[in-house]
């Protein structure tokens, strides 16, 4: 594989039950000694108003606000937190108010790690939703309009294609890594992870005067969702876990579970391209008339462009690193798939024009999230990512096991020779070890069940993780067929909507079910 894939409402703070082996080093009862995080006085304002102007691009009259709400840096110091007395870090929150009589508070937790959340509040949410439920979306610590922000040079490392050499590569991961620790600071690395983000979470609820949350999460945001389940089993009412991290899996086991889900996605793609492509009126599929040998046809066009780059006007020419990246970004949604198509045929015409149109994009969003693109996503990716998996060593030798694994799980990309020896990987390079380590997760005793929602042909988060997940928390699970990636409140499937809106109307009312 060359991709790698306002004042304050009066609430006190829960205790922190359960606290996760991996995601926590003390069992004591931090809440306690964070108290006046969830009495801060926080200034609600107008979306349209102050710097939260900027935040939306098109923000529409639905009374929402914003604010930006302090969290510790560091949750684990010991004596009283406070805000002015510790590090602390700036969460760009919005609240959209429910229309009619308030129910509870929605919180959106959004993926990645180090997409930002505030786009959320803009998903189509059902009448019965919008009506009942303030709806409140943020950015992670690190991540879009929060602060201190994620810095790192791109130029330091190459994370998608390898260089000539494995010493080569991992000279450019080492130059990343260190951009990363001056840019944003060797601290806030170590705290930018999803053990912090999930005390981040019970702020929020303190701050927005609930007792307990609803939550909505997606893909990357079900690990902080179900770790923040688990921490706190009293304080959450409901949660939807939409395209679900198993967090039983180490690092290694995710991204060749996610591996073997693009190989399965690029054989649909296959299929899709000599059938309902070519109903389209398109001409013949660029990955040949047989789905059975679409793999060899695509292996054949990478070896080309890396001979002969494909011409694409004034911008670079086309090379496998593009044609790869933009396959990656086209995979997650069918809505991806026919301009792929349509681009790799015009690759093979000779014009790179629109790949490098697609290469050049920002992974797509969901249908259900507004498109946005800051510069700090790539950078935070790698470095939340790190802050939660890091095991740092400098034997290569160690991970060439796992590494052959990954490689393998997926050949669709393989057009050159398996290599010798892989380099070392950038979490490899982090300079402190990750704190959010696979665990077995439950569900506490008198606590809500949770709804996991997966998608059968899910590329990156495999159905299996929710099968799975909802099965270690006695918890039921919808089903959608098909192909994607989240689709919950998307407006896509009317089906797992009404399942959602039911479960939260009455979290104990679901069962198991499935959505055509």
């Amino acid at each position: 594989m060359q991709l790698q894939r306002c004042a304050a409402l009066g609430a006190v703070p829960l205790a922190a039950a359960g606290l996760l082996v991996g995601c926590s080093t003390d069992s004591s009862d931090h809440a306690g000694a964070r108290a006046a995080f969830y009495s801060q006085p926080v200034a609600w304002l107008p979306c349209t108003e102050g710097q939260a102007r900027h935040w939306f691009s098109d923000a529409p009259a639905d009374g929402r606000t914003c604010a930006l709400v302090r969290a510790p840096l560091d949750y684990h110091q010991s004596g009283t937190l406070s805000p002015e007395a510790v590090d602390t870090v700036s969460l760009a929150v919005a609240r959209r108010p429910a229309e009619e009589d308030k129910r509870g508070t929605l919180l959106l937790i959004g993926g990645g790690p180090g997409d930002p959340g505030l786009p959320m509040l803009d998903m189509p949410f059902p009448e019965q939703v919008r009506k009942h439920y303030d709806i409140v979306s943020y950015d992670p610590r690190g991540v879009g309009r929060s602060t201190p922000p994620i810095v790192c040079d791109p130029a330091g490392g190459d994370l998608v294609e390898d260089q000539d050499s494995v010493t080569a590569t991992e000279t450019a991961r080492r130059a990343f890594v260190a951009s990363c620790v001056h840019g944003t600071g060797a601290k806030e690395l170590r705290h930018i992870g999803s053990d912090e983000a999930t005390d981040d979470i019970d702020v929020l609820r303190g701050v927005l005067g609930e007792q307990q949350l609803n939550i909505l999460a997606a893909s990357y945001g079900t690990q902080v969702a179900a770790m923040y389940v688990q921490r706190y089993p009293g304080g959450y009412r409901a949660a939807v876990l939409d395209g679900v991290v198993d967090v039983t899996e180490n690092n290694t086991q995710m991204r060749v579970g996610q591996n073997k889900g693009y190989q399965d996605t690029f054989n649909r793609v296959a299929a899709f391209c000599v059938d309902r492509y070519r109903a389209q009126g398109r001409p013949d599929c660029p990955l040949g008339a047989d789905p059975a040998q679409a793999q060899n046809v695509f292996h054949a066009i990478l070896r080309e462009t890396k001979d002969h780059p494909v011409p694409a006007g004034a911008t670079p020419p086309i090379e496998p690193n593009d044609v790869l990246q933009a396959l990656s970004t086209s995979l997650l949604w069918p809505e991806g798939w026919t301009p792929y198509l349509d681009a790799l045929a015009a690759v093979r015409r000779g014009d790179g024009t629109p790949m490098r149109a697609l290469a050049s994009e920002q992974p797509e969003q969901s249908p259900r999230q507004a498109p946005s693109a800051p510069d700090t996503k790539a950078n935070a990716l790698a470095a939340i990512t790190c802050a939660d998996v890091a095991e740092p060593t400098t034997d290569r030798a160690s991970r060439q096991a796992g590494e052959a694994q990954l490689h393998d799980a997926a050949t669709y990309d393989d057009f050159e020779p398996r290599p010798t020896e892989f380099p070392l990987d950038t979490c490899d390079l982090w300079p402190t070890p990750g704190t959010a380590k696979a665990y077995q997760p439950h569900r506490g005793e008198g606590s809500a069940p949770v709804l996991f929602v997966g998608t059968r042909h899910d590329p990156t988060t495999p159905v299996r993780n929710a099968q799975r997940m909802a099965n270690y928390l006695d918890s039921p699970l919808v089903i959608r067929e098909g192909d994607g990636h989240t689709f919950v409140f998307a407006g896509v499937n009317a089906c797992v909507d009404d399942l959602v809106v039911r479960y939260l109307d009455d979290p104990g009312s679901t069962s198991d079910a499935v959505c055509e």
